[in-house]
């Protein structure tokens, strides 16, 4: 399923600046030489002019260093260097310069309390990250907040994302679990019966028939091009025959579709590619459609006749792989479905994001093929996975699609940072899409795009086939490992935490930090700068009650001078990153 917002962020930063690559390091200092340091972001945040007092600090300037009084003495800091390079005899200063990274995690049952004293400061912000790194929520308790203003400019953009949402509903969700547990009860194994009415039609181009759609009304659409992809395999281009105007899905419309799908080089090789055939040889003979000269066909309908692009743009419904004799409201097809509003009412961006569409429902197509058909339903992801590789997919796609456009970069990225509020503190196991409180599309596509550039193309191939363990944190935590052996999904969701938490600089991210660009395999990912965004960003304005399972929560301290000392309460279970930039 794909849902989108309307795009506001298009190119949002200069391509010069998204291009570079950067140099990683971290930013300690003291008597050590270079490896401890890193050249400093040109755009990185600029500090507030005037400390901001903290709880327990005098009226007033807050001391130079100090969110209120220093402990007696020089406290043991409990913190240890995080990032990889970095000399042991700076671990408690920062440079002056680039990313400085400590962290501290409390094992016990109990929160403890972590001194923190970070010496070299000259008007850095310093970003404390708690991070729950386990599948349990975490209580929150004991963290004092300094909440970020807002501005008026943030906040309208926010408001007029929020009005241009309306994915997700009730069909999204009998879609999404259908293809996930449902079709099961539907499937027999066993051949095909002697007459079977699988076998694929030979369609002619401005041949009609009725397809159901999502929201259980019937369409009469028209078969309006036909095209051959690489592998022989024919690709039908159908519009609902009420939309195929020169005024409304029209030759033009066409022509971008089949040039960025089916031609060579297009998305339905790029999915090939990545994930082998979207669909072939299976067992289910008795209740599916023929596993042999399926065409793929491409539908286009008014999803909901509102006079209005984005909502929902796309989505593959298992269910039409079946025989009627098994669900008498299948299309019998091999089929992905567009919203047509979106194509000829959305522009540009429009025209751009049904292409993406393809991709990312091409991938549930092929998911749902190579791992419930053939592997057997226990392998099929669950919602956040299955949604998460599915964006994972329009990563790799996007600039081959449109060389200034990256649906994480301009798209994801924004939403998770910026979604009322911020989707940091959002269980990445329960997806909601566009939900009241989090938008969970941004938070699967936000790390997808992070493990992409951190662990690279064969990763993914690997994830998306791995078949080691049924549970789908449990197959994504074993493809990570085999990517990257001293690793684990918690590692990674605290450097992604740790990234996206502080909007820490692309140009002094060290070693397993930042989103870099990368060129894998065919397919270019341009760089993500996480501090290119803080007019985008929100911060909570309370602490919650609890850490969702895999969320964050940052609290900024501004504009800090000297040595800060502070004493954090860290909840038991959780990990406490301190990032200075």
């Amino acid at each position: 399923m794909r849902a989108s917002r309307k795009q506001y962020f298009k190119g949002s930063v200069a391509a010069a600046t998204l291009l570079s690559v950067a140099l990683a390091g971290c930013g300690g200092g003291g008597d050590s030489g270079g490896d401890a340091t890193a050249s400093s972001s040109p755009a990185a945040q600029t500090p507030v002019n005037t400390p901001v007092a903290q709880p327990g600090a005098p009226a007033g300037n807050a001391p130079l260093g100090t969110p209120g009084a220093a402990p007696a003495g020089a406290p043991k800091n409990t913190l240890a260097l995080a990032c990889e390079g970095c000399p042991p005899s700076v671990a408690l200063s920062y440079s002056g310069s680039g990313v400085g990274i400590w962290r501290a995690k409390n094992d016990t049952a109990s929160s403890a309390d972590v001194p923190v004293q970070i010496a070299g400061l000259t008007g850095q912000d310093l970003t404390l990250v708690f991070t729950n790194t386990t599948g349990s929520e975490l209580t929150m308790q004991g963290i004092s907040l300094t909440a970020g203003s807002s501005s008026s400019m943030r906040q309208s953009m926010l408001r007029g994302r929020d009005a241009g949402a309306r994915a997700h509903g009730g069909h999204d969700e009998q879609i999404m679990e259908f293809n996930r547990t449902g079709w099961q009860q539907y499937a027999r194994q066993g051949a095909a019966p002697r007459f079977s009415v699988a076998a694929p039609v030979q369609w002619a181009v401005n041949d009609t028939r009725n397809w159901y759609s999502a929201d259980g009304t019937t369409r009469a659409a028209t078969l309006v091009r036909q095209a051959t992809a690489s592998d022989g395999v024919t690709v039908n281009y159908w519009v609902e025959t009420a939309e195929s105007t020169p005024q409304k899905v029209s030759s033009a419309h066409l022509d971008a579709l089949v040039a960025g799908f089916s031609n060579a080089g297009g998305i339905y090789d790029m999915l090939k590619s990545v994930g082998g055939p979207l669909w072939g040889p299976h067992q289910y003979g008795s209740s599916m459609i023929a596993s042999e000269g399926q065409p793929v066909d491409i539908v286009i309908l008014n999803f909901d006749r509102n006079a209005q692009p984005y909502g929902k743009l796309g989505y593959f419904w298992s269910q039409n792989a079946f025989l009627k004799t098994s669900r008498p409201d299948s299309n019998e097809s091999v089929s992905l479905y567009l919203d047509a509003e979106t194509l000829y009412l959305g522009g540009e961006p429009g025209r751009e994001d049904i292409l993406l569409a393809m991709a990312h429902e091409g991938m549930h197509l092929q998911n749902f093929y190579r791992r419930s058909v053939l592997a057997g339903g226990q392998y099929g992801f669950n919602v956040w996975l299955e949604e998460m590789t599915a964006m994972m997919m329009e990563d790799f796609a996007s600039l081959r699609v449109n060389d200034g456009y990256n649906n994480i970069r301009d798209n994801r990225f924004i939403d998770y940072i910026g979604y009322k509020g911020g989707n940091l503190n959002c269980n990445l196991l329960r997806f909601t899409g566009f939900g009241t409180k989090c938008e969970s599309y941004s938070v699967s596509g936000s790390l997808g795009g992070f493990l992409n550039r951190q662990l690279g193309l064969d990763f993914y191939k690997d994830l998306l086939s791995r078949t080691s363990h049924a549970d789908s944190v449990a197959v994504l935590d074993a493809a990570i490992r085999n990517a990257k052996p001293a690793s684990s999904l918690a590692d990674e969701v605290l450097r992604w935490s740790t990234t996206s938490g502080s909007l820490m600089p692309a140009a002094g991210s060290p070693a397993g930090y930042g989103y870099p660009a990368r060129i894998d395999g065919g397919f270019t990912l341009p760089v993500i700068d996480p501090s290119l965004y803080t007019g985008i960003r929100t911060l909570a304005t309370a602490v919650p009650d609890m850490l969702e399972p895999y969320a964050t929560f940052p609290v900024v301290r501004q504009a800090v001078q000297g040595t800060y000392n502070e004493t954090v309460k860290l909840p038991a279970g959780m990990t406490l990153t301190v990032v200075v930039h």
